[in-house]
């Protein structure tokens, strides 16, 4: 069964929002050495992966701009079937697009039982909160970035369910940014 995982880029203190993500993404000081490996690192992750689930908002985020990138990373996400989970999305025109409008458990645990590499959820914070307690969740998969911006939507706010997590990878890239890994404690 294929493994469906979260993957996030956030601040020290939980911030993850576009609206923010100038001030933080890329880290200060930054050289082009470390943003070559920090995009590697990005690729290689998205590369386990061949559904890419998206919340609405995350969906109209990044389509179209990544829809013409044509880089390791563009043509990685441009390569995945892509679901969006929306009541109010009229059409999904990234390429292998499609919308789930209602079962979105059900639907989510079909595509588990599918055939194929890993599912990943990118950003889509609403979505992720919605799936806190199924179990459909199989990893948490965090870029955290040394910084501490102070404002801004946390991706974990205040009123999410209590889970409890195990370090199962850590590795620290260059310029200090954390990749994390951590999966549901099931005991």
């Amino acid at each position: 069964m294929r493994k469906l995982w979260v993957k996030e880029w956030l601040t020290l203190d939980g911030v993850f929002d576009a609206d923010t993500m100038g001030h933080w993404w890329p880290p200060a000081g930054e050289t082009a050495e470390d943003y070559a490996q920090r995009i590697e690192y990005i690729a290689d992750e998205y590369a386990q992966g061949d559904v890419y689930l998206l919340g609405r908002t995350t969906y109209e985020m990044l389509w179209p701009g990544l829809s013409t990138q044509t880089d390791r990373l563009g043509t990685i996400l441009n390569g995945m079937q892509k679901y969006v989970v929306s009541t109010t999305l009229e059409s999904a025109p990234w390429k292998d697009s499609t919308i789930i409008r209602e079962n979105v458990v059900e639907e989510i645990t079909n595509l588990k039982q599918q055939p194929g590499k890993d599912i990943i959820i990118d950003g889509s914070a609403a979505l992720v909160h919605s799936l806190l307690g199924t179990d459909l969740i199989d990893e948490y998969r965090f870029l955290v970035v040394p910084y501490i911006m102070g404002r801004g939507r946390r991706f974990f706010p205040e009123g999410t369910p209590q889970t409890k997590l195990r370090l199962v990878s850590s590795k620290m890239l260059s310029g200090g940014t954390l990749a994390l890994v951590y999966q549901p404690d099931k005991k």
